[in-house]
């Protein structure tokens, strides 16, 4: 999954925020859904507005199943 860090105030643990399109059925509209996945980044590399990829991984807590693969874009590169 491809994302954007929202939140990196927990030790090693990444908020990253995933966006995904679907159309409508009645409308034929495209709409946006967001959702919220908690990485694990075990050297705290991630800073928030970076775009990451994240892999699954076995369980690591009860919320926390991703695991930071690389940076995709830093937040200030173009």
């Amino acid at each position: 999954l491809v994302g954007t860090v929202v939140s990196t105030k927990m030790n090693k643990t990444i908020n990253v925020a995933v966006d995904r399109f679907r159309t409508h059925t009645k409308y034929k509209k495209r709409m946006k859904y967001t959702r919220k996945f908690m990485a694990h980044d075990e050297s705290e590399v991630a800073s928030m507005g970076d775009t990451v990829l994240i892999v699954p991984s076995q369980r690591i807590s009860k919320l926390k199943h991703f695991m930071l693969r690389e940076i995709l874009k830093p937040k200030g590169q173009l």
